[in-house]
């Protein structure tokens, strides 16, 4: 919208006048938007009470459901020193009886402390910046005979003056190391861009620069260095381009290094195996797998090399010993490490010869009901139990295979009440919650409160603002459908009665209340409760018929609870139930109890209708802008004329 300028001939607040007269349309627009925060109130309200339905039907509602809730057994060792015990659904009820002959181990082998030995060693490593050109030597140790010898370097720009150094030379052009070199080359005008650095131990030159000039076009300078005691010779040039062949580096073709000496205490991670003795070439194999040394090759290298052959290595430098472990229990596990260097295992500390330690693996080995069994891990799954071993019952001779000085553990296997019992109680739990939270929400009375404008809110706090829609929020799903159907659907399932065969062939009916789940009194419209259960204060001093008939008639509750398609039981139904309250529809999608399909078009429609109004006020807007627009030309004319008839009467008189 342009800007206006209005009241200019009349002297009338007309901004103000025009929206005095468009006030009484855009309180529609309001009435509109004050619809839509309604419904999409309406909205959190069902996403809220949908999330918490969802999480009833998948976790409490299906525990109901699967005939392994009510077939659960524990089962517990006298002595979990030696034997832990687990029971799975078919683990058979009763004594049982377990020894404990051997326990299943790795293989290990701990090596030498090898940084203790006091070796001297002697190695012709890369040069650095700081090494000295007087001593480098080749990868045999003889010395280059650098000192004396020169590095030119000449600039395509014929303002600058070649430059020459003397390789070891203490004079002014003299360069001791690659160090001095670079400090000379930036401390000389036209040369500060070129840089020298080894790399895998050869001489190489860096020129950076490269710059863009006032046209976006690459410039820089062009260098050519010679040195035949380096092995160098060859332009530098200031951009690398693979189409032509340019390239801004330029290395040279001897490989430079230096005498390092080090002992046996400095050994670390980062030690080169061919450093310490180990031949190039040198094959290290586990169980028929192969490593391979290199020039390169670290300790660390080692270890990780091996690690990725089946066992687990590793090298602890405070103790300087190699730590070689199979990597899992058990006599299959065991593994041989060999060399195809007959002293390379020695170099390393890892051969037995050299004081290395071998334990080899073993299996484990128990007695259950007196049967023994043969496993590479500690623990067995036998007859639905998973037994852990944890330590010997008595002394194994594994020459002759017996047991003597043995003390078995026993282990009592039986029903788990209290799982059961617990599964039972997390349903009525949550149910009861959602009972409490969706009668609320269904009789609550609706609020009288309504949906803030927006110039409403400014002129509130936010803790006002918040307080207010609290209270607005009130009532929302009063007399909702949906909360209606469901709560009697479950309520109706909870109700029914269901026909059972006990043990003895005979078939008998069910419902909660005969195994001791009733309903309060009608003011808690449905709510469940367990009859002596400790966490319910108002039914807790009853007798708790529910774990009685756990402990004495386990087998009806997967009848009563889960069924089958002829007869399903009361979680099955109410899963099923559940399960059918939230297929998608045209209304609602799936995994919705809801019609969240409808609300949201139900928001889009007022959405719809805002867009509407809100063109309407501002067609009537600039209807009343140009009623007073008229006004005040006809005002400006009448105005023009009266002066003009001023002016005639004026020079008449």
């Amino acid at each position: 919208m342009g800007m206006r300028m209005t009241g200019l001939i009349s002297g009338m607040d007309t901004e103000s006048m025009v929206k005095e007269l468009v006030s009484a349309s855009s309180g529609k627009v309001d009435k509109v938007k004050k619809e839509k925060q309604v419904l999409q109130w309406k909205q959190e309200a069902w996403q809220g009470l949908n999330t918490k339905l969802y999480d009833f039907f998948k976790t409490e509602v299906s525990a109901l459901r699967l005939t392994t809730s009510f077939k659960a057994k524990k089962a517990t060792s006298n002595d979990e020193s030696k034997v832990t015990v687990k029971a799975g659904n078919a683990a058979a009820s009763g004594s049982h009886r377990v020894s404990v002959k051997q326990l299943a181990s790795s293989a290990y082998l701990t090596g030498v402390n090898i940084k203790s030995r006091g070796n001297n060693y002697t190695t012709y490593a890369e040069a650095t910046a700081s090494t000295k050109f007087a001593d480098m030597t080749d990868e045999l140790g003889n010395n280059l005979g650098l000192t004396g010898q020169t590095i030119t370097i000449k600039a395509g720009n014929a303002l600058l003056d070649d430059l020459t150094f003397e390789i070891g030379g203490t004079g002014e052009n003299g360069v001791a190391s690659l160090e001095e070199l670079n400090q000379k080359l930036a401390a000389t005008s036209g040369f500060e861009k070129l840089t020298a650095s080894f790399s895998a131990g050869k001489l190489t030159f860096t020129n950076a620069s490269a710059s863009k000039n006032e046209d976006g076009v690459t410039i820089g300078e062009i260098y050519t260095v010679e040195s035949t005691a380096f092995g160098i010779s060859g332009e530098v040039g200031f951009k690398s381009d693979e189409a032509t062949g340019d390239k801004n580096t330029l290395e040279g073709s001897l490989d430079l290094r230096y005498e390092k000496n080090f002992t046996s205490s400095d050994i670390n991670k980062f030690t080169k195996l061919a450093d310490i003795g180990i031949n190039v070439g040198t094959s290290f194999t586990v169980n028929g797998k192969d490593f391979v040394v290199d020039k390169d090759t670290t300790v660390s290298d080692f270890v990780e090399g091996l690690s990725k052959l089946g066992v687990s290595a590793s090298f602890d430098e405070k103790q300087g010993r190699f730590y070689i472990n199979s990597a899992e229990t058990g006599v299959d596990y065991n593994f041989d490490l060999t060399s195809s260097d007959s002293n390379a295992l020695d170099i390393l500390g890892l051969s037995v010869a050299a004081g290395a330690t071998k334990v080899e693996a073993q299996d484990a080995i128990i007695d259950y009901n007196g049967v023994e069994y043969i496993g590479s891990s500690n623990t067995f799954e036998l007859n639905g139990l998973t037994i852990t071993a944890k330590g010997v019952t008595g002394t194994y001779d594994a020459a002759t295979g017996k047991l003597t000085n043995d003390s078995p553990i026993n282990i009592e296997v039986e029903n788990d009440v209290d799982s059961m019992y617990d599964t039972i109680k997390n349903f009525v739990k949550k149910y009861n919650e959602l009972v409490d939270e969706m009668n609320t929400l269904y009789s609550e009375k609706k609020s009288e409160y309504e949906p803030l404008t927006e110039e409403e809110k400014r002129q509130l706090s936010d803790t006002e603002v918040e307080k207010w829609e609290k209270q607005a929020k009130v009532g929302l799903l009063r007399r909702d459908e949906t909360i209606d159907k469901l709560l009697s659907s479950m309520r109706n399932i909870l109700n029914k009665a269901i026909t059972v065969t006990d043990k003895d062939g005979n078939e008998k009916v069910f419902n909660l209340a005969s195994l001791g789940i009733v309903t309060g009194d009608w003011t808690e419209k449905g709510k469940l409760h367990i009859l002596g259960d400790p966490d319910d204060a108002e039914y807790a001093a009853q007798d708790n018929k529910l774990k009685e008939a756990l402990s004495t008639n386990p087998e009806i509750f997967s009848q009563v609870f889960v069924g089958d398609k002829e007869n399903p039981g009361f979680g099955t139904q109410l899963y099923n139930s559940l399960q059918t309250a939230m297929k998608r529809t045209d209304y609602s999608r799936s995994l919705t109890f809801y019609n969240d399909i409808s609300l949201e078009d139900e928001v889009k429609d007022k959405d719809t209708e805002i867009d509407k109004w809100e063109q309407k006020l501002k067609d009537l807007e600039d209807k009343y802008y140009k009623q007073f627009a008229a006004m005040e030309k006809a005002m400006a004319s009448l105005q023009s004329q009266q002066t003009y008839l001023a002016q005639l009467m004026g020079s008449a008189s």
